[in-house]
């Protein structure tokens, strides 16, 4: 039994350390590489600065101007009121309760091409939205690559996806913004906007309270109710007093609660272009230094190979 015993073969595991060490070899050889290299990695960071440089300052300038508005009040306590109380009886006179909601009407006019269209007219703004397509020596407009002039609806298009209007649900309060190229347009654009729609909206104050009056009278000769009179006598002398009011209210769909100044520019961000560009050129100078040195380690076993032959 001893005998088999010292006949057998014995087996020893021997730990490779070569491998730890070779990592550590790599590590260090990878950092002893990029100091080495370190101009190579400054100058390409330099480089891509400055092509970030130049991309943020050749980029078109897109200005945002913002006005902040309180949506404007319906004085209709008096005609409410009497709804409220004698319903049926406006309802058989021909009265009906609208209930939808205005500031949905404002939204729906300020995006319209029909007031988008007079807007642009009123004010002439179509030489000076595309004022790169207009000759101001011949006063005429440039033909594009097609043929094609600028038409009213060009500027109609432009200004739809300009203007935004947001609602602040805790406030209740609208902020009208349009944003362009031009700094001073846009502001410009902007006050003048609201200002156009509050126009738009008394004339319809207007001609809505001429339109009731006209039928409350038609009902009042008609019929020989004493109560639904007095109802439509008192609705009567309500719509007579919003249309007079309608004249002198300057602010029918919205009240300026602070007007637009100098738009402010939103793009391009430059600081944040040009930290864009350094970062991205450390990285990319990085990895050049590292594909180098790994193709030199390529290239050096097969040349060792061929001297030793």
């Amino acid at each position: 039994m001893s005998e088999e015993h010292k006949n057998r073969p014995k087996y020893v595991m021997i730990e490779s350390v070569s491998s730890v060490h070779e990592d550590e070899i790599d590590l260090l050889e990878l950092t002893r590489t990029l100091l080495q290299a370190w101009k190579t990695i400054v100058g390409i960071t330099i480089v891509c600065i400055g092509l970030a440089v130049a991309y943020a300052l050749h980029t078109p300038e897109t200005f945002k101007a913002e006005t902040l508005l309180a949506p404007a009040q319906e004085d209709e306590t008096a005609a409410s009121s009497l709804l409220n109380k004698f319903g049926g009886l406006v309802a058989i006179a021909g009265v009906k309760d609208k209930s939808s909601s205005f500031m949905s009407r404002v939204m729906g006019t300020l995006k319209s091409r029909q007031f988008l269209e007079s807007f642009i007219l009123e004010h002439n703004l179509l030489e000076q939205i595309f004022s790169d397509q207009w000759n101001p020596e011949r006063k005429e407009w440039i033909p594009r690559k097609d043929g094609t002039t600028v038409q009213i609806s060009d500027g109609v298009n432009l200004l739809s996806g300009s203007i935004l209007c947001q609602e602040d649900k805790q406030s209740s309060l609208y902020t009208v913004s349009v944003t362009l190229s031009d700094s001073h347009l846009a502001t410009f654009i902007c006050n003048k906007v609201v200002v156009a729609l509050n126009s738009k909206f008394r004339e319809r104050a207007i001609e809505r309270s001429l339109l009731k009056v006209k039928h409350l009278k038609e009902e009042l000769s008609k019929t020989s109710l004493s109560d639904m009179k007095n109802v439509l006598f008192t609705m009567l002398q309500a719509e007579k007093q919003k249309a007079m009011l309608a004249n002198i209210t300057k602010n029918a769909a919205f009240e300026v609660i602070d007007p637009a100044f100098t738009g402010s520019l939103i793009k391009p961000n430059r600081k944040l272009i040009i930290a864009i560009g350094g970062v991205c050129g450390g990285f990319l100078g990085i990895f050049v230094v590292f594909f180098v040195h790994f193709l030199q380690k390529l290239k050096s076993p097969s040349s060792t190979a061929v001297s030793q032959s």
